[in-house]
């Protein structure tokens, strides 16, 4: 059952994503912004269907750690940390980590 959740929790990620993208079409946010919410869950499927300890404690180290460096280059550039802004950045690393972590981990499964 989880194989099948490993693949069936990012497609509905998907689909959902493109009907918030056709039911909001001039929103601030996109489609893609809802997207760690379902891959982050089936990476950790995935680490549990290989038996393998779970990387994602320390994925969310490192994306504290970038966190924490982003807000300071923020800070430095800025003069004024503009924090919808920063979220919003640092939303979209994290959706693009979390696709990249579920591909990764896609990879070592059919390995």
């Amino acid at each position: 059952m989880n194989f099948l959740l490993i693949f069936l929790i990012p497609l509905c990620g998907i689909v959902v994503a493109a009907f918030l993208v056709k039911l909001f079409p001039k929103a601030q946010f996109s489609g893609y912004d809802i997207f760690p919410f379902f891959f982050i869950v089936a990476c950790q499927l995935l680490t549990q269907e290989t038996k393998q300890p779970s990387f994602l404690p320390y994925g969310f180290l490192l994306y504290f750690i970038l966190v924490v460096i982003v807000s300071i280059y923020t800070a430095i550039k800025n003069k004024n940390i503009s924090v919808g802004k920063t979220f919003g950045m640092l939303w979209h690393y994290l959706a693009a980590s979390s696709i990249v972590w579920y591909v990764g981990l896609l990879i070592l499964l059919l390995l």
